[in-house]
Protein backbone atom coordinates (compact mmCIF):
# COMPACT_ATOMS: atom_id res chain seq x y z
CA UNK A 1 0.00 0.00 0.00
CA UNK A 2 2.84 2.37 -0.79
CA UNK A 3 0.48 4.25 -3.10
CA UNK A 4 -1.48 5.39 -0.05
CA UNK A 5 1.66 6.69 1.63
CA UNK A 6 2.55 8.60 -1.55
CA UNK A 7 -0.91 10.21 -1.63
CA UNK A 8 -0.59 11.28 2.01
CA UNK A 9 2.90 12.68 1.44
CA UNK A 10 1.57 14.69 -1.52
CA UNK A 11 -1.38 15.93 0.54
CA UNK A 12 0.91 17.08 3.35
CA UNK A 13 3.27 18.78 0.89
CA UNK A 14 0.44 20.63 -0.88
CA UNK A 15 -1.42 21.78 2.23
CA UNK A 16 1.59 21.98 4.57
CA UNK A 17 -0.24 20.27 7.42
CA UNK A 18 -1.19 16.88 8.73
CA UNK A 19 -3.72 18.40 11.15
CA UNK A 20 -7.08 16.82 10.31
CA UNK A 21 -9.10 19.91 11.26
CA UNK A 22 -6.99 22.15 9.05
CA UNK A 23 -7.31 19.65 6.20
CA UNK A 24 -11.10 19.59 6.56
CA UNK A 25 -11.11 23.36 6.17
CA UNK A 26 -8.62 23.43 3.30
CA UNK A 27 -10.44 20.64 1.43
CA UNK A 28 -13.82 22.28 2.07
CA UNK A 29 -15.21 19.22 3.86
CA UNK A 30 -17.98 19.96 6.35
CA UNK A 31 -17.64 18.21 9.72
CA UNK A 32 -20.91 17.36 11.44
CA UNK A 33 -20.93 16.01 15.01
CA UNK A 34 -24.08 14.17 16.03
CA UNK A 35 -25.34 10.95 17.51
CA UNK A 36 -24.97 8.29 14.85
CA UNK A 37 -27.02 5.13 14.51
CA UNK A 38 -25.80 1.65 15.43
CA UNK A 39 -22.94 3.04 17.52
CA UNK A 40 -21.11 4.20 14.38
CA UNK A 41 -18.12 6.43 15.02
CA UNK A 42 -18.02 8.11 11.65
CA UNK A 43 -19.34 8.19 8.12
CA UNK A 44 -18.52 10.10 4.98
CA UNK A 45 -20.97 11.39 2.43
CA UNK A 46 -20.54 12.92 -1.01
CA UNK A 47 -23.67 14.46 -2.53
CA UNK A 48 -24.57 14.71 -6.21
CA UNK A 49 -23.08 18.23 -6.42
CA UNK A 50 -19.72 17.08 -5.12
CA UNK A 51 -20.10 18.51 -1.62
CA UNK A 52 -18.35 16.37 0.96
CA UNK A 53 -19.30 15.76 4.57
CA UNK A 54 -17.88 13.79 7.44
CA UNK A 55 -20.28 12.82 10.18
CA UNK A 56 -18.74 11.80 13.48
CA UNK A 57 -20.25 10.69 16.72
CA UNK A 58 -20.57 13.42 19.31
CA UNK A 59 -19.53 10.86 21.94
CA UNK A 60 -15.88 10.46 20.91
CA UNK A 61 -12.87 11.53 22.94
CA UNK A 62 -10.61 14.15 21.35
CA UNK A 63 -8.06 11.49 20.37
CA UNK A 64 -10.67 9.14 18.94
CA UNK A 65 -12.29 12.01 17.04
CA UNK A 66 -8.99 12.84 15.34
CA UNK A 67 -8.51 9.19 14.31
CA UNK A 68 -12.05 8.86 12.96
CA UNK A 69 -11.73 12.10 10.97
CA UNK A 70 -8.42 10.88 9.47
CA UNK A 71 -10.07 7.56 8.56
CA UNK A 72 -13.05 9.25 6.90
CA UNK A 73 -10.73 11.66 5.05
CA UNK A 74 -9.06 8.53 3.75
CA UNK A 75 -12.36 7.39 2.26
CA UNK A 76 -13.03 10.79 0.71
CA UNK A 77 -9.58 11.06 -0.85
CA UNK A 78 -8.91 7.43 -1.80
CA UNK A 79 -12.40 6.37 -2.81
CA UNK A 80 -13.57 9.27 -4.95
CA UNK A 81 -15.93 7.03 -6.90
CA UNK A 82 -17.96 6.16 -3.80
CA UNK A 83 -20.58 7.86 -1.70
CA UNK A 84 -22.20 6.51 1.43
CA UNK A 85 -25.27 4.92 -0.11
CA UNK A 86 -23.27 3.31 -2.92
CA UNK A 87 -20.71 2.04 -0.48
CA UNK A 88 -23.28 0.37 1.77
CA UNK A 89 -25.47 -1.03 -0.98
CA UNK A 90 -22.91 -2.44 -3.42
CA UNK A 91 -22.19 -6.03 -2.44
CA UNK A 92 -19.49 -6.41 -5.09
CA UNK A 93 -17.06 -4.17 -3.25
CA UNK A 94 -14.64 -5.67 -0.78
CA UNK A 95 -15.55 -3.51 2.22
CA UNK A 96 -12.76 -4.95 4.34
CA UNK A 97 -10.16 -3.81 1.80
CA UNK A 98 -11.68 -0.33 1.66
CA UNK A 99 -11.61 -0.05 5.46
CA UNK A 100 -7.98 -1.20 5.63
CA UNK A 101 -7.08 1.41 3.00
CA UNK A 102 -8.80 4.16 5.00
CA UNK A 103 -7.00 3.00 8.15
CA UNK A 104 -3.66 2.96 6.32
CA UNK A 105 -4.37 6.52 5.15
CA UNK A 106 -5.12 7.55 8.76
CA UNK A 107 -1.92 5.89 9.99
CA UNK A 108 0.22 7.67 7.40
CA UNK A 109 -1.48 11.00 8.07
CA UNK A 110 -1.38 10.89 11.87
CA UNK A 111 2.03 9.26 12.39
CA UNK A 112 5.08 11.15 11.08
CA UNK A 113 7.87 9.15 9.45
CA UNK A 114 10.52 10.52 11.81
CA UNK A 115 9.26 8.76 14.98
CA UNK A 116 12.00 6.70 16.65
CA UNK A 117 10.14 3.43 17.18
CA UNK A 118 13.07 1.88 19.02
CA UNK A 119 12.46 4.11 22.05
CA UNK A 120 9.35 2.05 22.88
CA UNK A 121 9.28 -1.54 24.06
CA UNK A 122 5.74 -2.35 22.94
CA UNK A 123 3.27 -1.34 20.27
CA UNK A 124 0.95 -0.26 23.08
CA UNK A 125 3.55 2.19 24.43
CA UNK A 126 4.15 3.62 20.97
CA UNK A 127 0.41 3.97 20.32
CA UNK A 128 -0.03 5.74 23.66
CA UNK A 129 2.81 8.15 22.87
CA UNK A 130 1.43 8.88 19.38
CA UNK A 131 -2.18 9.10 20.65
CA UNK A 132 -3.42 6.64 18.03
CA UNK A 133 -4.74 3.09 18.11
CA UNK A 134 -2.46 0.07 18.13
CA UNK A 135 -4.02 -0.95 14.80
CA UNK A 136 -2.77 2.26 13.17
CA UNK A 137 0.72 1.73 14.60
CA UNK A 138 0.76 -1.78 13.15
CA UNK A 139 -0.35 -0.51 9.74
CA UNK A 140 2.27 2.26 9.74
CA UNK A 141 5.14 0.06 10.87
CA UNK A 142 4.06 -3.28 9.42
CA UNK A 143 7.61 -4.19 8.43
CA UNK A 144 9.31 -2.59 11.45
CA UNK A 145 7.53 -3.74 14.63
Amino acid sequence: MTWIKEIVIGLIEIYETRNVYELLDLLDVLLIKKQLINDEKGRFFRDIWGNEYIYISNRLSDEEERIVIAHELGHLILHTHLNTSYYTENRLLNKDQIEVQANKFAAELLIPDNVDTYEYETIQQLACYLKVSEELVKLKYKDVV
